[in-house]
């Protein structure tokens, strides 16, 4: 793959904000069939593109990063056959010497899905953008979604709110903020995701409307326990009544969630 075609790939693939990560040689000691500058992007399962020279020394990198899917940076030395570095990753290499390799994520792992773009999901999303979040806005209003400034979001998407899957990657790096502009679509769209894998799932509205709409919940036979992982009323108390107000509150209790647990 030439220079060019891998950073095309580069671009390609972190458009989605996919599981990716990019692994680098960046000093090589001896023989080895690697080389200093050598790049490997290498996703979850599938295809791999770009090359670290071959063989077991990239098979290992490849096969260390699909088990750990780690977001922190990680710098390790392989032993290619040479004996000099021990035990430290060895290889069944017999061409000698050592490699040293980079590893380093190129998605933000903490996916922030944010249903219902009206002035409170575009201030939040401004915020999050801002917090390192990766911010994915969705909505059921076309014209609502093509006014939103860049700044409030990296995905913005058309949906129908009967279909939230369609919209939402669930999984442990899933934060979910419902906020659409009415209870019965935040209703709607807590339903659904109730029985998925999510990291936070928050609902917006007041402690009334909250005890509603859960009295509710109960009564078609959602549990206690599915409900207690619910956040809502969302948001610290500050007395926020603007959207930026409401926004530094759920950030605030976001940042709190992420940092402290």
């Amino acid at each position: 793959m030439q220079t060019h075609e891998y950073y095309q790939k580069v671009v390609e693939l972190t458009a989605g904000n996919q599981p990716l990560w990019q692994a680098s040689i960046i000093c090589t000691e001896g023989s080895s069939p690697a080389r200093a500058g050598m790049k490997l992007l290498i996703t979850c399962q599938g295809a791999v593109y770009g090359n670290l020279g071959g063989g077991e020394l990239e098979h290992k990198i490849i096969e260390f990063v699909r088990e750990r899917q780690t977001t922190e940076p990680q710098q390790l030395s392989f032993d290619l056959g040479s004996g000099e570095l021990g035990d430290h990753n060895p290889t069944a290499m017999i061409c000698g010497g050592s490699a040293t390799v980079f590893i380093e994520a190129l998605y933000i792992p903490n996916q922030l899905f944010i249903i219902g773009a009206g002035h409170c999901g575009k201030a939040l999303g401004h915020l999050a953008k801002l917090c390192g979040f990766w911010v994915h806005l969705v909505d059921n209003r076309q014209d609502i979604l093509d006014g939103i400034p860049e700044e409030s979001f990296h995905m913005k998407q058309y949906n129908d709110f009967s279909a939230i899957s369609q919209a939402v990657s669930f999984g442990p790096n899933s934060w979910i903020i419902i906020m659409t502009h009415g209870h019965l679509h935040d209703k709607e769209v807590l339903q659904q995701c109730l029985s998925q894998d999510f990291r936070y799932l928050g609902m917006i509205g007041s402690k009334h409307k909250v005890a509603e709409t859960f009295a509710l919940l109960r009564s078609q036979g959602y549990s206690a326990d599915q409900l207690q992982n619910v956040h809502a009323p969302i948001g610290l108390p500050i007395g926020s009544q603007q959207p930026y107000e409401i926004a530094i509150s759920i950030m605030a209790e976001l940042i709190g969630e992420l940092r402290l647990k």
